[in-house]
């Protein structure tokens, strides 16, 4: 009898989180999330290198739902540090997305180019943290301060926060840690890179831990817990203990839940360009499935655990519908793994599953649009030039 009572408490607590955030989530948070995105487009646009203003911008229209559900950790702070919080995540999660396309780009030494890069995600939060110069493989790259402005914001806007001294520490070491993860993982496109990331991998396993050495690659290389953490250090009652309590419930479950659904969807993405895939590694479909499950279970647990656990469970839903929105979702490597988690999760999941397919068919749309109108401004430009006449017209006829 109990359990029933307490399973309808819960249900009376999700049912009212979920009525609170979403209006929060839609009329405040979701419109600074958009201005902020407009910003860094409008930047990026002033790039002066054609390949990094490419990078930039394309990464900016194809993963704007992301930073997007990064914003959505503002759902845990103040009305007063709501903007700060939105500002730093996304500002995190571009500089992210900017240097997992760079990361992908030709050079000699793969390893030291791409530790160098995500050497900005360090420098992000830690105010201590020397800001190098992230090009030094390529000197010719000239990103006009695009990259330094987006370190900078996150610096800034941290330091608005009541209690951003007090997650210094663990965003130090989630930081660090997706730094080295992301810079393994982009150099595993061989028998060696992928050792290598094993063994760097098995080092990280916490205690009392089951999950295997790609889980534990896949939790590492998540910034879930980093938008928690900004998120906790609105509120002035955040401490140490409670800083630290944020990092474990994030990793390495919930934070594993979340890139393993990001390698499940671009898994045939990966199988073409032959990027290394973390699902890959399970011996079967069915393996995979149960796996994911399984964590999504453990990851439900640990987000109970938390204060203000009905919005965290909300943002844990929201994320795996974010993934499970994705067409790549549907495919037939997919598809099992999928409906597993969908049903460990359920609950908040089916409604918010639902308002993210719309927003990706609003974002089709949007994106469509935007591409004909600047296809549109280009040709009406052209016909504004003034008309070259050939040399045979511009001779005096006789």
């Amino acid at each position: 009898m109990s359990g029933t009572v307490t399973r309808t408490l819960w249900r009376v607590r999700l049912a009212g989180a979920f009525t609170w955030s979403m209006p929060l989530y839609w009329l405040v948070v979701f419109p600074h999330a958009r201005r902020e995105l407009r910003r860094w487009e409008q930047y990026a646009h002033l790039i002066p290198d054609r390949t990094l203003r490419e990078h930039a911008l394309g990464k900016l229209r194809s993963e704007a739902m992301t930073a997007e559900g990064a914003a959505a950790f503002a759902i845990l702070s103040t009305a007063r540090s709501c903007r700060d919080v939105v500002r730093a995540c996304v500002a995190f999660e571009v500089i992210y997305d900017y240097i997992d396309a760079l990361a992908e780009e030709p050079v000699a030494d793969v390893l030291a180019n791409n530790r160098l890069l995500y050497g900005a995600l360090t420098a992000a939060f830690g105010c201590s943290a020397p800001v190098e110069n992230w090009y030094a493989r390529h000197p010719h790259y000239d990103d006009g301060g695009y990259l330094r402005a987006l370190v900078d914001t996150c610096r800034y806007a941290l330091a608005q926060l009541p209690a951003h001294e007090c997650v210094r520490p663990q965003l130090g070491r989630l930081t660090r840690r997706a730094a080295e993860a992301q810079s393994l993982h982009h150099a595993a496109d061989d028998a060696l890179g992928e050792r290598r990331l094993a063994r760097w991998a098995a080092a990280e396993q916490p205690p009392d831990c089951a999950l295997r050495w790609w889980e534990l690659a896949a939790a590492s290389s998540s910034p879930l817990g980093v938008f928690a953490l900004v998120a906790s250090a609105a509120r002035r009652r955040t401490d140490p203990a409670g800083a630290s309590a944020t990092e474990r419930a994030y990793f390495p479950w919930i934070a594993a839940l979340s890139w393993l659904l990001e390698s499940l969807v671009d898994q045939d993405e990966d199988a073409t360009t032959g990027g290394h895939s973390y699902v890959a590694h399970y011996p079967s479909r069915h393996s995979a499935a149960q796996q994911l499950a399984a964590i999504a279970d453990r990851a439900c647990v640990d987000a109970r655990r938390m204060p203000l656990a009905a919005r965290h469970t909300l943002l844990l839903a929201g994320m795996v519908g974010m993934y499970l929105s994705d067409a790549g979702a549907e495919s037939a490597a997919a598809r099992d793994a999928a409906e597993a988690v969908r049903r460990t999760i359920a609950g908040p999941l089916v409604p918010l599953l639902w308002i993210l397919r719309i927003r990706r068919r609003v974002g089709r749309v949007t994106r469509v649009n935007g591409a004909l109108r600047r296809r549109c401004a280009h040709c009406a430009a052209r016909r504004r030039l003034p008309a070259r006449r050939s040399p045979r017209r511009a001779t005096p006829r006789r």
